[in-house]
Formats: structure tokens, sequence, C-alpha cells
């Protein structure tokens, strides 16, 4: 027994480089290789958003050499464009006055969500505050404002002083700092080892290079996200209850393309809850997507909604569930116009990329013809929109009494009881009119795991090795059938917290291999074409190639381009212009992210 354990230190402690000579053998032969195998660290976690941060710490803290593999440049995922936490009985709630705990937090889950996954949603309603919200403050995280919605009886909804990327890059700056967690980049995982029935690494694709590699490991964690970033994907599996829209945009991340089910399905994994899925019914087409397919998510408190009749058809302030069912059984086609005047134009909200700011709102949607129709008198919006000019008067008319007398009797947005504060007339022209589209967004299904987070099989079994969390597994099913606030980001941190727990008690035994971190700074490797340092002279002649791979460096320098900011704003201190390989030059690139997001 000694002798065995002895020998699996010493295999665990074997060079890179003799890993990826066996590697490159086995990708020759086409097979796995036989015998005692080098692993290039105890557990990978493929995919760097929340659910992936999360489960890489957690299975550092617990002595595990961790691989964070994702194909964007950087960390963060789709969480940087998120917003906040729902989490339960929390010291903030406590020092606004708000009464809240499990059970009461678990009837909400369960009622909004209606099928949500019971056990799932009495976890996380037990564990939110001490897995998520103090495990994230301990690193730095401030939580400074809570938000009201329709599903909670209990305020719970949880704001950072900004949006969730000031959650995000605390957890990125903790697993840079800590010396058994390697992040690999630019990196698409293409399939998944398995030896002697459990799973023992990955294949991998440099996204830049096209290099091809085996990492090898004890466990691997699938933290990729949802699939609404695959149109394809979401029409296959879109739910019977509602007819699926001619136009359909994409809101999701761009790497949201539900490739960790691909990953998944040669060992039969089950998968539940496809159906399930988060659809804004508030999207407007990206005016810099050159293709079209990508949506920005809109709204505008100030505007009426109305149908292709030119007719309001339900109460614009109702929750989410009601909107969104009204607008989805449209005919035809689920799309609708909302209609406000130029003091209600300052109150038009437009989120989703980086670009967007008071003056490129303006300038490239306000006063673009091909997206916002503009005029002076309602009967000219109308058919410049083209919509029934008289409808659509007569639906302003009606709007605006209902303003002056305090009550609205056709849906109950103004009166007793009433959601969000008392709208103004729509008089001051000029008058806007814009066209929405459903837009994809949340994942509520995907990947079956059990109450330890493992991958299961279609007969219930075991994937031995494989383990999965966040969006990958539609956050464990506990949303049901109806995505709440918040209750995405707080459940996949906890998810990918289990999952680096267990993954990395799977992959060391009963004898975890405590490896100290290193004292000194280590470089990661670069990839082949990156060691050449471009200089901001060059800036110019790389946006202008079409570089495959460097979808986050593109939008961020067009986007500082765009706006004259100095190379030195950003790469300053240890990181040069040029790729942030080393610890500290990515330590330090993280302080430029708010610059952007």
């Amino acid at each position: 027994a000694t002798a065995r354990r002895t020998t699996r230190r010493m295999i665990r402690r074997r060079s890179l480089s003799g890993a990826l000579t066996l590697g490159v053998l086995a990708l020759a032969a086409g097979c796995d290789v036989p015998g005692p195998m080098a692993t290039d660290a105890d557990v990978i976690v493929v995919g760097a958003g929340i659910a992936g941060l999360s489960a890489a710490l957690e299975a550092e803290r617990a002595g595990a050499r961790v691989l964070l593999i994702d194909r964007n440049s950087v960390a963060g995922g789709h969480a940087v464009m998120a917003g906040g936490f729902a989490l339960v009985d929390t010291a903030l709630q406590r020092t606004k006055g708000y009464r809240d705990s499990p059970d009461i937090a678990f009837r909400d889950f369960m009622a909004w969500g209606e099928d949500s996954d019971a056990w799932w949603a009495r976890t996380f309603a037990e564990q939110s505050n001490e897995q998520v919200y103090e495990w994230l403050t301990a690193m730095g995280v401030q939580f400074a404002m809570i938000l009201d919605t329709p599903e909670d009886t209990v305020p719970r909804f949880h704001f950072t002083r900004g949006a969730a990327i000031n959650a995000v890059l605390p957890l990125i700056r903790t697993a840079l700092e800590r010396g058994r967690i390697e992040f690999v980049p630019n990196t698409r995982v293409s399939g998944i080892l398995r030896r002697d029935g459990i799973v023992s690494g990955v294949r991998t694709v440099n996204t830049r290079t096209g290099g091809k590699r085996l990492y090898r490991a004890g466990a691997v964690v699938l933290t990729t996200g949802g699939y609404q970033g695959n149109i394809e994907k979401v029409r296959e599996t879109w739910p019977a209850t509602t007819p699926p829209p001619p136009r359909l945009l994409i809101g999701a991340s761009r790497f949201a393309t539900g490739s960790g089910l691909e990953l998944a399905e040669p060992f039969g994994a089950a998968y539940a809850r496809l159906d399930h899925q988060v659809t804004f019914v508030n999207g407007l087409p990206d005016p810099r997507d050159p293709t079209g397919s990508r949506g920005l998510l809109t709204q505008n408190p100030a505007a009426i909604w109305v149908d292709s009749t030119g007719r309001r058809f339900t109460n614009e302030l109702a929750s989410s569930k009601v909107t969104g069912q009204a607008v989805l059984r449209q005919a035809p086609g689920g799309t609708h116009w909302i209609v406000f005047d130029a003091a209600g134009a300052r109150q038009l909200v437009v989120r989703g990329t980086a670009w967007l700011s008071t003056q490129a709102i303006r300038r490239e949607i306000l006063d673009n013809p091909a997206l916002v129709k503009q005029s002076d008198t309602i009967p000219a919006l109308a058919k410049a929109a083209g919509l029934p000019a008289d409808a659509l008067a007569e639906t302003v008319r009606r709007f605006n009494r209902f303003v002056e007398q305090g009550m609205d009797t056709d849906f109950g947005r103004i009166g007793p009881g009433a959601a969000g504060p008392s709208p103004t007339p729509i008089r001051q022209p000029p008058f806007y009119a814009m066209q929405l589209f459903p837009m994809t967004r949340k994942s509520m299904g995907g990947l079956v795991i059990d109450h330890e987070t493992q991958v299961l099989g279609g007969a219930g079994q075991r994937i031995r090795g494989l383990f999965a969390a966040g969006e990958v597994t539609g956050v464990a099913g506990i949303n049901g059938s109806h995505g709440g606030s918040g209750t995405f980001l707080g459940p996949s941190v906890l998810t990918g917290r289990m999952a680096g727990r267990n993954a990395a008690r799977l992959a060391l035994g009963e004898e975890p291999l405590v490896t100290p971190a290193p004292a000194t700074e280590t470089a990661t490797a670069v990839p082949p074409g990156d060691q050449a340092r471009k200089g901001p002279t060059d800036l110019a002649a790389l946006l202008a190639r079409q570089r495959r791979g460097y979808w986050h460096f593109n939008v961020s320098h067009r986007l500082v381009t765009e706006r004259g900011t100095a190379c030195e704003t950003c790469h300053k201190g240890p990181w040069a212009p040029g790729p942030a390989i080393r610890r500290a030059e990515r330590l330090t690139q993280l302080d430029s992210c708010t610059r952007c997001h």
C-alpha cells in the first residue's frame, strides 16, 4: 500500500513535458495510453465563468492542482454582463430590516418556478448565505443594494456597486493568486477521455493556432454554460406551450453553444428540461452586428407596448411571466412595438454590449431609422412603423386618458396596487416606435447531476469522474419553468463550489496530495504566434486582420480605439502592450476590465 501511494505521488509530479509527449503519442494512436499516466492536474475545469471559477477555487482549497480551460482569452464568462444574486437571510438583508429565511425563500422559489427541483431549491435556500454571500464577501465582494422583485415575498435580489463583474473580478484575482490553479485560455475542449471506465482528462484544440494536445487529470468538471447562444439548439428544444417566433435574436454569450452537452453525450449522459428556457421579449437588433442575429436588451418604463394592430395587449410593468407569454403568443411573429415620446426617450435603457453609452444610444439607435421610427405626430409615426394609424392614435389617446384619471381599466398598469411609478402622458414630440423581438437568454435545463454534482447517465448511473455545475445543468433545475431574478448566478456559485470540492476528493483519493504553492511567479506557456509583443503602432494592422481566436482582443481594442483611450491607461506596471501571460500581468489586466464592462 505504501509503495502504491508513493507511486501515485511520483506519477502526479511528473513533468508537464512528459505528459505532453505521452499525449502526442496518444493522439497519433487514436486511443488512450495504457499503463500509469502522468497527470497535468488533479482536476480540470472546462469553462471559466462564475461556476468554473468557483469550482477551481474550491478544488484548489481541497488540495488539488487545477487546470481552468476556456475558449476565450479572458476568464469571467457571461457573468461579467449579468446583474445580481438572489441570496437568503444575509447580513445586508438584516441591516435593511428584511426578515428572510430559508423556509420563506423555498416557498417563493417553488411557487414562482412551478416545477422546480425541490431538493436543489431547498439546498440553495439553506446554503446561499454561507456558501455564496459570505464566501464572496470574504474575497472582497461588496454587496450594496437589494431590489424587490415580483417573484419574492421578501426583497433578496442583491447587487454589488454595479453589475456582476464586481463579483467576478475578485474570483479571478483570487484564482490568479493561487499557485495551484493554472488558466489555459484560447483553448477548446474537443473531447473527454476515459480510462478503465473513469474520466481521465480532455482533448483540446488551441483556437488561435489549431494545435492539439491532451490534458490528464483525475476528474473533470464541466462549467461550459448554457446553449442559448446556439439558435439551432434553442429552436430544436423550443417549448411546446408557445409557437416558435420567425425571428429570434441571440442574447446569450457567443460561447454558450451547448458544448458541455455535446462533450458528455458520448458517455450516455442524461438531459432534462431542455425546453425550459428564459426568452426575453425585448430584444433590439444590434446595429453593430453584421449578421443581424444578435440582440440588445431594451427597456423603457415610460413606453406603451402595442401589437401589429396598433393596440396595447398587456400591462407593460407586469412580471416577465405575464409579459413574456403575452408577447410570444402575439400573431404574427411574437413581436411588438414600444411607443414613447421625447420625455420618455430619456428613460430608454439598452444593455448587452460594451460600446453602449448615452451618446452611442442616441446616435446609433434612437437616430437610426432602420431601428427606430421617429415622427412629430402619432399618425405619421404609425405610417413609418407600418402600424394602423387610426388604431395607434386611439391607443395613445386612451392611455393618456388613463394617466389623467389615475386608473388603467384595460390592464391595471395605473391605479391601486399597480407596480412601479405612475407614467406620464405620451404628448411631447418627437414620438418614437421601436420594434422588438424575442431574444434567447438563459438555459434552465441541461445535464442531469446527482446531489454531489456528478453527471448521471440515462439509467441514473454516475459517470465516474465527470462533474458539472452552473448553467450547463440548467442550474440544477432550481428555477423550474420560470427564471427568477438572481437565481442563476447564486446557484452557479453554489453548484460550482460543490463540484470542485467533490471532484478534488475523487481525484485525490484517501490521501490528498497537497502541493505547496510556488513561492516564485510561474509563467503560463505562450501559444505559438503570441510570442512577439505588438506595440501600439501595430494595433490598427492587427484589428484589420481576421485572426481566429482573437474575439475579445478585437472587441476591446476597437472600443478603446473608438474612445481614443491611450494604451498606458490599461497597460501599466508589469503589463506592457502585448498578451497578459504571467500572473502579475494578468492581475494588472483585471484593473482594466471595468473600463468596458
